[in-house]
């Protein structure tokens, strides 16, 4: 019980700090007593930037450190299954009501729904800014110059939280979030059910490191990036190919790409069997083919963390993930200091960045040869 106070107590804060970046042209809602909370949470994230910046680090130090716990606790069979699904439920219920404090993506994917239901509009030929003086959005969105650069698969999903939203701003954002939270929690499942095939005793190992990552709960809970989704029609895809139901697979696999293409690179996986070493592979050869065209962005490595889980005997793999979430998440920071994108925040990005995957390097590198010099010595 006390890891779902602690996953409680972290989720709750986590809440509460995504509030101090509510963007200063928006009102979520008209009720008076909420926006003078708004404007005192407003007040820290826009106008004390230093306590904002060091609130931000200290809980995302607070969850990487409850990171480890869990995992070493799941190992060692401290807590059942019953307290960590307990643990990722308050998490995901905590969290679906934050405001996607680190994304401006998710405002352009209600509006995409918005161009269709309301304006009836087609989001390819036009583009926000041609409702200037008419939506009252434009006010906090980013990206108005441009028309949707999302998929006709990912509207689609967009458009029944929208209409059920009934035109209340809250509830809209809600009803998006939710659809992450589901998101979240059927690629946990899957990630179970392929490991309770592959590797039974490990298999609560592998969803506490996917389900319990700073990085996965702040991007696809808070920030709610639509890659989640993506990610979870390719882990039940994989599902569908252990039962051996590979048109289903197929079929779910060809939704992922239609979501958001990324997935495409799992095609050769799909046809080898889906083995996991070829998953992780091919998925990262298409992260470093992303990275070479474009900057990274902290929620690309949510393509990669699933497949890391469904091997989680191979620890070095995960203190590696652990620096890249960690290097990756900290490039928020700077911005929250300064407020901006201009030097000198570039520079302190890349920092933060490299030196966590650095060190995760080395102590993994370490790890492996200790393990290698002892297996020499048991056998000689």
């Amino acid at each position: 019980m006390r890891t779902v106070i602690l996953c409680g107590i972290l989720a709750l804060s986590l809440l509460l700090y995504s509030f101090t970046q509510v963007d200063l042209g928006m009102t979520l809602t008209q009720v008076s007593i909420w926006q003078s909370f708004q404007k005192q949470f407003q007040y820290v994230g826009y106008f004390n930037r230093p306590l904002s910046t060091l609130l931000f680090i200290s809980i995302l130090s607070a969850y990487f450190l409850a990171y480890i716990g869990v995992l070493w606790a799941v190992l060692k069979r401290k807590i059942s299954s019953k307290t960590m699904w307990l643990a990722i439920i308050v998490t995901a219920g905590i969290l679906v009501f934050s405001y996607p404090a680190f994304s401006y993506d998710f405002f352009n994917y209600l509006f995409t729904a918005k161009t269709v239901l309301v304006y009836h509009k087609n989001p390819y030929l036009v583009i926000p800014l041609q409702f200037a003086g008419v939506d009252p959005w434009l006010s906090f969105m980013h990206w108005t110059h441009l028309p949707s650069a999302y998929t006709p698969l990912w509207i689609l999903v967009t458009l029944p939280p929208f209409f059920f939203g009934f035109g209340y701003f809250l509830l809209l954002l809600w009803g998006l979030k939710a659809v992450m939270v589901g998101a979240y929690i059927f690629t946990i499942i899957g990630i179970g059910k392929i490991l309770e095939k592959v590797d039974r005793e490990y298999m609560y190992i592998g969803m506490a490191s996917f389900a319990f990552n700073p990085l996965i709960i702040i991007e696809s809970l808070v920030s709610s990036h639509n890659d989640i989704v993506m990610m979870a029609l390719a882990v039940w895809a994989i599902v569908f190919f252990q039962q051996k139901k590979h048109w289903i697979s197929w079929i779910l696999l060809s939704l992922s790409i239609g979501m958001k293409l990324m997935t495409i690179f799992l095609i050769p996986s799909f046809m080898t069997g889906w083995k996991r070493n070829t998953m992780l592979i091919f998925m990262g050869i298409g992260f470093m083919a992303v990275l070479s065209q474009r900057e990274v962005l902290s929620w690309y490595w949510v393509w990669i963390v699933p497949f890391i889980s469904l091997m989680p005997r191979k620890w070095n793999l995960f203190i590696i993930s652990y620096g890249i979430s960690m290097g990756l998440l900290l490039r928020y920071a700077p911005f929250l200091y300064y407020g901006n994108w201009d030097s000198p925040v570039p520079q302190m990005k890349l920092w933060v960045t490299v030196i966590p995957i650095v060190l995760a390097i080395l102590i993994a590198s370490g790890r492996f040869l200790f393990l290698k010099r002892n297996i020499h010595y048991f056998f000689d």
